[in-house]
């Protein structure tokens, strides 16, 4: 009899598109090579299921069925090891990457895998006008300001929130989304906002000074260095 570890590998593999043939004979169930073929499709939908929920834009852009043969093939590469879905899809840009994929979409993919996290993450209670008021007669070398958990910097080496932005839109051809993004980089700022994910863009100080606070330094600091770019900057 085939021990279980074995077992339980050569069926993993039969799940991802290996042979079953070492696994039905082993299993005194009668489970049959056609029992095993539905039940590998049946496994093989629900992750391409989770990567379109995922990147949901992403599928718009390219289409169903590529998004499905990217997806079948990130499935190979790195299957599953949990039965919690939430972390799945984190390599699927990385994966884009070394397909050479159009850089549209890695870096799609990188926007709506951080907006994947900022939609589930708890949000810490936030500051009012009073903690900001009682800061008046603090040493800024003493006072740091972190972000919410629900805030994400993020920086490309092209405008894919454009595109995202523009997929959001009901209706609109994916044939009206300019094509090849402006070679320019973009700084973003990403939050949630009452459930719903936004967008905004920054100017690269903004970046610079907000990405800087995000990497606990001090108050004093940060101005420091906004007053070495900009004598008029308005902290």
């Amino acid at each position: 009899m085939t021990p279980l570890h074995e077992l339980q590998r050569s069926f993993a593999a039969a799940m991802v598109g290996g042979p079953g043939e070492r696994v039905v004979p082993s299993i005194a169930t009668g489970i049959s090579s056609r029992g095993l073929a539905l039940y590998r499709r049946l496994i093989r939908n629900n992750y391409v299921q989770a990567l379109t929920v995922t990147y949901p834009m992403l599928r718009r852009l390219i289409g169903g069925r590529y998004f499905s043969t990217f997806a079948r093939g990130y499935m190979k590469r790195y299957p599953s090891k949990s039965g919690d879905l939430f972390l799945y899809g984190r390599h699927f840009s990385f994966f884009l990457f070394t397909l050479e994929a159009p850089r549209v979409l890695v870096e799609l993919a990188r926007l709506e895998w951080a907006c994947h996290e900022v939609s589930q993450v708890a949000e810490r209670p936030a500051l009012n006008l009073g903690w900001f008021e009682g800061l008046a007669g603090v040493d800024p070398a003493c006072v740091r300001v972190h972000l919410q958990p629900t805030a994400r910097l993020l920086r490309f080496s092209s405008s894919v929130h454009v595109v995202w932005q523009a997929l959001q839109a009901d209706g609109i051809a994916v044939a009206e989304i300019g094509r090849p993004l402006p070679e320019e980089e973009a700084y973003l700022l990403l939050t949630r906002v009452e459930g719903r994910i936004r967008v905004a863009e920054l100017a690269a100080l903004d970046y610079r000074l907000l990405t800087a606070m995000a990497d606990g330094k001090q108050v004093d600091e940060v101005e420091r260095m906004a007053m070495e770019v900009d004598q008029q900057f308005d902290f």
